[in-house]
């Protein structure tokens, strides 16, 4: 865990302590992963000697997004994550299902930018994103 997020154990315990909750709330679990993601991002841009902005101009992304995303601020989409690798010059290994599961499977997946809009947003080949999901 990085210095930086050091304090979340603490504040995480003392609001359990306070609504007397003995399990961890959803809410806490996925705002631990958040940080975590967070953490192995920065480590990552850190280790390669690059800046937040030069990161994120790269990436088309603004700087305060990306300070955002490392401070545990919300989870990127597949798309601005294959864009941060990039400007990085990392390929990212994601895991998809059940953490906890006993057995593992191995799916590799080459995703284009068009496949990540088509694919990831509800559509089909030769249709729009909306046109597949009825939304917007």
């Amino acid at each position: 865990m990085m210095a930086g997020h050091s304090r979340w154990k603490t504040l995480q315990a003392k609001r359990l302590a306070e609504t007397g909750e003995a399990a961890e709330h959803p809410d806490y679990e996925q705002a631990g992963r958040d940080l975590r993601l967070g953490d192995q991002l920065r480590a990552i841009r850190r280790s390669r000697n690059l800046t937040q902005k030069e990161v994120a101009e790269r990436a088309r992304i603004s700087q305060p997004a990306l300070s955002r995303i490392e401070l545990g601020g919300g989870v990127p989409d597949i798309e601005t994550l294959q864009r941060l690798g990039r400007a990085m010059g990392v390929r990212f290994r994601i895991i998809v299902g059940d953490e906890n599961a006993e057995q593992e499977e191995s799916l590799l997946v080459s995703l284009t930018s068009r496949a990540c809009r088509r694919g990831f947003r509800g559509g089909r080949p030769g249709r729009s994103p909306a046109a597949g999901t009825g939304a917007r």
